[in-house]
């Protein structure tokens, strides 16, 4: 019967779960359509002001919508700021996936304003964002454990993403990839299930414009040609990490610079614009002209989210001077924007570095070996998912959504060789991700290893209780039993009149409370006095395995320059609860990789 019940309250949990996981997918596909018709819009505003200034119209333009943007985020919620999802990743990890409400509607605004006016960032971020406070949302209002409300974080994430490229396994994957780092840290259905129902509103409204990317059909000519992917692979193993390195020393400049965090994104919008600007002459010197929907309007190439570039990219109508220049270039203006404070995603634009340096390479290949690299174009698809498999360590989220977003499984070959080997040396070279350094350089380390490091990172120091509930020596069995029953523990330091620790006692052994001749026993004789001692700066690690040792479930810290006095008593329990904490509170990416957090209590 009690079974029974279990099972059913399991089930309705389930139910409830899926439906608030569909409910974050709806709302995540809807605020995507939002999203990007308002970005139209305001981008199409804005466009109005070169048209009649010319030239120094994009150079004002981004200072206005930046100087808006950072107004809001700066007021309102400065985590709203930057490209998004490290702030997610900030609050799956330490804040159990709970989110402020209002960060989801400034990160809209503050975005459309970035985006909207040219910013070099992409919509992906922002939707993640917003599709994760969502879900953080929904779970607080009903009042959800710490496990589901990370789930819907999750959900949210993944619908985010899935919806801005028409890739509901891609986006299931991102999500699962980045916040949780393997499958049986979350409940994938939800998952899922939130990441179909966000592509399918944005499809149902977009229709055939819904999807980001339109390449031709493209394949292997030949299975020699893989040696050219996997030179293109270790290529973008370093350019990802120039580029991460880029964004963070723009960060970092911008951080130290003096003056209001009110102006800084403007200052950045100033730099992108004098950018922008002579973008538009080279434009002209190199014959380019992007592929513009009606849903996009005309920005220089650098500008905006560039799918205009990229598509020109993948049906090969740009020059090569053009896609290795602007790919590089890419990485200034979209540094400019973001690390300045504005509000947007890294993803697409890491998408345009990646289809234009990609594609240039492609042309290098064909010129050497033209019967073995037919199809440069080709190498600006692969050489996207190169790029963002370096940049941000999501390998298989990587191949899965670069096919779903072109409907092209023919190159899954390339892009699995270009992906890899992208991944192994961008991981050899530096280990943080584009998303985990930038919470590296908030203080949260990540350290990748096996569980057990979780425990030889925390100290008996960290986690010792400092004042426990102590028994007198002079108490007979029957009052520590009368404490034990008040308190629930099963562990007791036994402290003289004095203060001075003269030993330990467990639950077992205070139920002996008499002894052969009927008279009651006192703590002092049921009491170890041989009990384990551990230092300060004992690690966890090391506690567990003395406690094995001994067959003991207890330690005492002692005073170093008192020896006879306790400074904290420490208990199984706490060691598991600790390593428990450590792994669960913040497992990340797709191996396992712990950030412990930092105590600083001194004592």
């Amino acid at each position: 019967m009690i079974r029974r019940k279990i099972k059913g309250v399991k089930s309705e949990q389930n139910i409830v779960l899926n439906l608030l996981a569909a409910l974050t997918g709806a709302v995540s596909g809807a605020v995507a359509v939002v999203f990007r018709l308002s970005v139209y819009w305001l981008s199409v505003v804005f466009s109005i002001i070169p048209e009649y200034i010319g030239m120094l119209g994009w150079i004002i333009v981004p200072v206005i919508g930046s100087l808006f943007s950072g107004f809001l985020t700066t007021r309102y919620a400065p985590e709203a700021s930057g490209h998004g999802v490290p702030e997610v990743m900030e609050a799956y990890v330490l804040e159990g996936g709970k989110i402020r409400p209002q960060v989801p509607i400034i990160k809209t605004i503050a975005s459309a304003f970035t985006i909207g006016s040219g910013g070099s960032c992409g919509r992906e971020g922002p939707i993640a964002q917003i599709g994760s406070g969502t879900g953080s949302a929904l779970a607080q209002m009903f009042k959800l454990g710490r496990r589901e409300t990370r789930t819907l974080v999750v959900c949210g994430l993944a619908s985010g993403i899935a919806s801005i490229f028409s890739a509901p396994l891609g986006g299931a994957l991102f999500g699962v990839e980045v916040l949780v780092g393997e499958l049986s840290g979350v409940s994938v259905i939800p998952v899922i299930l939130a990441s179909v129902i966000g592509v399918a509103i944005v499809n149902g409204f977009f229709g055939a414009d819904a999807a980001s990317l339109s390449a031709p059909s493209l394949s292997l000519s030949s299975y020699p040609e893989l040696i050219f992917y996997f030179i293109m692979g270790l290529i973008f193993g370093v350019v990802s990490k120039v580029w991460v390195k880029i964004l963070y020393l723009s960060e970092d400049f911008f951080m130290h610079l003096r003056g209001s965090d009110y102006f800084k994104p403007a200052m950045g919008g100033l730099m992108l614009g004098l950018l922008a600007a002579w973008v538009v002459v080279l434009e002209g010197i190199f014959g380019y002209s992007g592929i513009f929907t009606t849903n996009s309007a005309y920005v220089p190439a650098i500008m905006g989210s560039g799918y205009a570039f990229i598509n020109a990219a993948l049906i090969g109508s740009v020059s090569f001077l053009a896609l290795i220049t602007f790919g590089f270039l890419k990485m200034f203006a979209t540094a400019f924007s973001i690390g300045s404070g504005g509000s947007g995603g890294v993803f697409a634009p890491t998408l345009f570095m990646g289809a234009g340096i990609g594609g240039a390479l492609g042309i290098v290949f064909n010129i050497i070996a033209p019967d073995m690299a037919p199809h440069p174009m080709a190498y600006a698809l692969v050489g996207m998912a190169a790029m963002f498999a370096g940049a941000a360590h999501v390998p298989v989220t990587c191949i899965v959504m670069t096919m779903e977003m072109t409907g092209d499984y023919n190159l899954i070959l390339p892009l699995m060789i270009a992906v890899s080997s992208s991944y192994m040396l961008a991981v050899t070279i530096m280990p943080e991700s584009i998303y985990t350094e930038k919470l590296r350089l908030r203080g949260i380390n990540l350290k990748r290893g096996l569980y057990v490091d979780a425990l030889r990172s925390i100290t008996a120091r960290q986690i010792m209780t400092r004042n426990p509930v102590t028994l007198s020596p002079d108490m007979t069995a029957d009052e520590a039993l009368r404490v034990l029953n008040k308190t629930h523990h099963t562990k007791f330091p036994v402290v003289d009149s004095d203060g001075n620790i003269v030993g330990t006692v467990i639950a077992e052994d205070l139920e002996k409370r008499y002894d052969s001749e009927g008279n009651p026993l006192k703590v002092r004789n049921l009491m170890m006095t041989d009990f384990l001692v551990v230092g300060l700066d004992t690690t966890m690690d090391e506690v567990l395995h003395m406690m094995m040792e001994r067959l003991e479930g207890h330690a005492v810290i002692l005073d170093p320059a008192n020896p006879k006095k306790m400074l904290g008593f420490l208990t199984k329990t706490d060691v598991f609860r600790a390593y428990e904490s450590a792994i669960a509170s913040l497992r990340l990416q797709g191996s396992i990789e712990e950030c412990i957090p930092v105590f600083t209590d001194k004592i």
